[in-house]
């Protein structure tokens, strides 16, 4: 069987390296636009579902299938066939495009305005912050902490379109938590040792009703180890623009001793030596728009339960697919890494399989799960984490330390965030899977003085 893989990112490598697992006879080819593809190591399972590793930049001569780097610009789907840029046409019997996703970049044509994606796009805003005395980052999502945590030696202001920092993944009291531990560590005077636990809390929340060049494959966690990103500045200092998004960006007279001029919405102006976008991300999907069926939503490849697309032998894994179905509530799609792995995983044994076998999703698809650092934390998120109407949230909070938050809907625990060295990643897990009723702990399943891994045993 020739099996034939487009996109040397997580999603995609992972595809090709478990193919030669599933199908002993498999004949393996992976097209990267890159010369290098992102390798998962050092995977520690931390449950059923939780996985922490790894993301490198790998040398296509120690991979196990065949490798090809070169840019696709046709794919014939009733031929069974892809064509790269220098003509080669390289047949296929089945097909996973993993592609990925772009930056999307606010105000690309502006100079000095650069996306964060890949390890390139990463050099190159090294070496922009050589020269640099001021930053201006939008975006609220983990690319954008983490820059805001590495960033070292310049000013920056940070523009959030919310009212609280990292709210892609953590609410107002975990934001809370992450922005004190950062003013703290900036001011040096975090002592973790000398933390201690706070009062547990309880609350029912009330929710009110509210053409790209080419890119390297996404980056992956801890992204900022080992790379300088300091600027020209003798200290770091961070400003927070809440509540606002960038209006308008027009590049400064060469008199000016900055690049850029950033209007905000809030009527505030700031002048830049580089803006940093880090506002989400775009499927690359532009060239399979007219032949396969996308999500009208995210414009992302949409797959079924097979993860395979609307052309006949072809799959699409990672950030550049869209999926429509769900096994479980506490489950959703986000672009991120942790996903990329799961799906490859799971695609590469859809693509194994004949197709009068029966294959159900795995269990990485009944849970939501991502493993991540933001502010120099471990962060673990399981299932339903962000709180909903009716939902309760307790809380276990040691500042500078750790910070415990479960989600609690009918006595069981539906979701949970966990950020710092707290180790309750896998009973977390397990309660969320096995839903046991925790009615007899109730606000007491987090005091510190209960091994509930013994009590649920």
């Amino acid at each position: 069987m020739r099996y034939l893989v487009i996109g040397g990112g997580v999603a995609g490598t992972t595809v090709a390296e478990n193919l030669q697992i599933f199908d002993q006879n498999a004949d393996v080819t992976l097209i990267s636009a890159t010369e290098t593809v992102k390798k998962v190591t050092n995977l520690e399972k931390k449950g059923e579902v939780i996985n922490c590793f790894e993301v490198i930049d790998s040398s296509p001569h120690h991979l196990s299938y065949r490798f090809i780097c070169g840019l696709v610009t046709n794919c014939d789907f009733r031929l069974q066939t892809v064509t790269l840029a220098d003509g080669k046409t390289i047949p296929y019997d089945k097909l996973c495009i993993a592609t990925g996703a772009r930056p999307n970049v606010l105000f690309p044509s502006i100079p000095h305005v650069v996306g964060i994606r890949d390890t390139e796009s990463v050099q190159d805003l090294q070496n922009r912050l050589r020269n640099c005395k001021h930053v201006t980052v939008v975006g609220n999502g983990g690319i954008a902490s983490e820059f805001v945590f590495a960033a070292k030696k310049c000013q920056i202001s940070w523009v959030i379109k919310d009212e609280t920092i990292t709210s892609v993944f953590v609410d107002s009291v975990a934001s809370k938590f992450l922005l004190d531990s950062l003013k703290d560590r900036t001011d040096n005077n975090c002592k973790p040792e000398c933390a201690t636990v706070s009062k547990r809390q309880i609350y029912s929340t009330v929710i009110k009703q509210k053409n790209a060049s080419i890119l390297g494959s996404a980056l992956g966690p801890d992204w900022y180890n080992g790379i300088s990103l300091d600027g020209t500045s003798s200290t770091k200092q961070l400003e927070i623009e809440y509540g606002c998004q960038i209006g308008n960006v027009t590049t400064c007279s060469d008199e000016s001793d900055y690049n850029l001029k950033v209007e905000l919405t809030n009527g505030r102006t700031l002048y830049s030596d580089v803006l940093v976008s880090a506002t989400g991300v775009i499927p690359n999907s532009d060239l399979f728009k007219d032949q396969l069926t996308l999500s009208e939503t995210d414009q992302g490849i949409i797959v079924d339960k097979r993860m395979r697309t609307s052309a006949p032998n072809v799959y699409a894994a990672g950030d550049i697919c869209s999926i429509p179905w769900k096994e479980c509530e506490n489950w959703k799609q986000m672009r991120l890494w942790t996903q990329a792995l799961q799906q490859g995983f799971y695609t590469a044994r859809s693509m194994s399989a004949s197709d009068d076998e029966v294959i159900e999703p795995d269990m990485s698809f009944e849970l939501f799960t991502h493993s991540t650092k933001l502010f120099g934390f471990k962060v673990i998120m399981l299932g339903r984490f962000q709180e909903w109407e009716g939902c309760q949230c307790f809380f276990r909070i040691s500042p500078g330390l750790e910070f415990v938050k479960l989600v609690v809907s009918n006595d069981r625990v539906q979701g949970a965030l966990l950020i710092g060295e707290t180790d309750l990643e896998e009973v977390m897990e397990n309660l969320i899977l096995n839903q046991m009723d925790i009615s007899q702990l109730g606000e007491s399943i987090l005091d510190p003085n209960i091994d509930i891994e013994d009590y649920f045993d």
